[in-house]
């Protein structure tokens, strides 16, 4: 996950900084970080750290907020608290220091889920109004959204779908990780293995019961 700042305020927090480029017609593109001249953020432009390519816009910096590392090493370049307090928020709810109704309350803080991004198994993304929960490492693609992806992520802010619908994994890419939870055949089961490919109630997985 990246803060990117300006100025010492946080513009927003992503997956991934969008970087772009003018392209021959004068528009500005979407570009990887190499060509990338400048940051679009929620349809603004931003210059790169000491770049000048984007004439009278103002200089952004992404920086990346993992592991809560960003929070207690560059904190003097955070404006208010309230902004320093979002980002630690999202990282003490990915650590489990905040319950997940807690979370669901303040869902707008957390980053949307994107693609193409290397996930790690518990962070938080918003997708579709709800947040969900990563269940395993895994990089993320266009038909592997949150709430089409039972295997890879969990609702959180909806205590209903606590129990997602089982879903027969395609491989290793999608398999269930140990721990994972769901609902088949009326029942609730927990994966009891990592990478578990088996339907509830053949192998690798323990009914839940009460």
């Amino acid at each position: 996950m990246y803060a990117i700042m300006s100025g010492g305020v946080l513009l927003a927090l992503c997956d991934r900084p969008r970087y772009v480029r003018k392209n021959e017609d004068g528009v500005y593109i979407e570009a990887q970080e190499p060509e990338a001249e400048g940051i679009a953020v929620n349809g603004d432009l931003y210059n790169l750290p000491s770049g000048t390519a984007i004439p009278g816009a103002p200089e952004a910096v992404p920086m990346e907020a993992e592991s809560g590392e960003l929070i207690f090493q560059n904190t003097a370049r955070i404006q208010t608290v309230g902004e320093a307090s979002n980002i630690a928020f999202v990282v003490m709810a990915e650590a489990g220091s905040i319950d997940d109704t807690t979370a669901g309350e303040h869902a707008e803080v957390f980053a949307p889920w994107a693609v193409p991004v290397n996930y790690k198994a518990g962070n938080i993304r918003r997708h579709g109004g709800k947040l969900y929960r990563c269940l395993g490492d895994h990089t993320s693609q266009a038909d592997w959204k949150p709430d089409a992806a039972p295997s890879l992520w969990v609702a959180i802010s909806d205590p209903e779908e606590e129990w997602p619908k089982w879903s027969q994994p395609l491989g290793a890419t999608d398999a269930y990780p140990a721990g994972a939870q769901v609902s088949h055949a009326d029942k609730h089961w927990t994966s009891s293995v990592d990478n578990n490919v088996w339907e509830p109630g053949v192998y690798g997985w323990e009914e839940v019961t009460g």
